[in-house]
């Protein structure tokens, strides 16, 4: 599915640049994102990109997919994990969330194992 494709995308992106216009391509602007190391709700893509460059800042560990994307209705899940190249994991996990009629991400949860 390309809008998480380019969730995950915009994780891994070298440049804030590049981050922002992958996810201006996959998130509604009103987006909603919950993770249980911020304590805040996040929202808009400016929020979304501020916690991934802060993020990026400390760790060079990539976001990846680890098996397949389930879908049904307008709710989306995958299994995920924070590895290095050199294949050190740094967490693992679960993001759920909810999508558009026109599938962009409006609402992302991760959950940490």
């Amino acid at each position: 599915m390309k809008s998480i494709d380019d969730y995950l995308a915009a994780w891994n992106a070298d440049t804030s640049e590049a981050r922002h216009n992958l996810l201006i391509n996959c998130m509604t602007a009103d987006v909603i994102y919950l993770d249980p190391h911020v304590p805040e709700t996040i929202e808009g893509i400016a929020g979304v990109l501020a916690l991934i460059e802060r993020f990026r800042e400390r760790f060079d560990h990539r976001l990846k997919p680890e098996g397949n994307i389930d879908t049904h209705h307008h709710v989306f899940r995958l299994r995920w994990c924070l590895q290095r190249d050199t294949g050190e994991i740094l967490s693992k996990g679960l993001m759920v969330g909810d999508l558009t009629s026109s599938q962009m991400i409006q609402r992302v949860i991760h959950f940490v194992d």
